[in-house]
């Protein structure tokens, strides 16, 4: 009856709108806050391997470390004081660090890590993992960040990125490349570790869209 408020079917009617619209805009809401955690969580990495590598020059002559698990426990020992670590899995082949396939940002599968002992791994407080190795190639060191852990999507440049030590200095990944990191990072077959450096400059993960 008019003027008596609404009547069961207006209701139900807006209470459908309303839901189509939460389904349609609730979905992109939680992606933006999720990329913003990631983006927050990198940038607060890079400071601290930057601030610990910094630390470590002051009493140590930097070098090139092997790939094997003792240059990986020798990258670890670099980092640990300046980390907030929950487990520590050293380089076994299980624990710490998540046990599937990671994929490329392609789509493509990549890597086992937890399946190699050269891979020294650290499980920290905010759910985080972190993997220290030796240099490949003309890299002292080499830091895989996992920014949640075991919880997907477990894939390059969507939650894993990769930190370098060349030159003495601490870099993220794709920072040199010579196309510069814009370009690697968007490229169509881009598999995902040169978009490191685009996170951290750019404070987003644009490429994903």
């Amino acid at each position: 009856m008019s003027g008596e408020g609404f009547t069961l079917a207006e209701v139900l009617i807006t209470l459908g709108i309303i839901g189509v619209v939460a389904a349609m805009t609730v979905p992109t809401l939680v992606a933006k806050y999720q990329e913003k955690v990631t983006v927050n969580k990198l940038k607060k990495m890079y400071s601290v391997l930057t601030q610990a590598y910094n630390m470590y020059k002051i009493d140590n002559e930097p070098e090139a470390l092997p790939f094997t698990p003792e240059g990986g426990h020798k990258a670890f020992n670099i980092f640990k004081p300046y980390l907030k670590i929950a487990k520590d899995c050293g380089t076994s082949i299980s624990g710490c660090f998540y046990m599937g396939m990671y994929k490329q940002l392609n789509g493509i599968d990549h890597r086992k890590y937890s399946e190699s002992q050269n891979y020294y791994k650290v499980l920290l407080n905010d759910g985080s993992a972190i993997i220290f190795r030796g240099g490949n190639g003309n890299l002292d060191l080499e830091v895989f960040y996992d920014v949640n852990g075991e919880t997907p999507p477990n894939a390059w440049g969507k939650d894993l990125f990769e930190f370098d030590v060349k030159n003495k200095k601490v870099v993220p990944c794709g920072m040199d490349h010579a196309a510069g990191y814009e370009e690697a990072c968007k490229a169509p077959d881009n598999v995902g570790w040169s978009c490191t450096a685009w996170v951290i400059f750019n404070e987003n993960l644009d490429y994903l869209h």
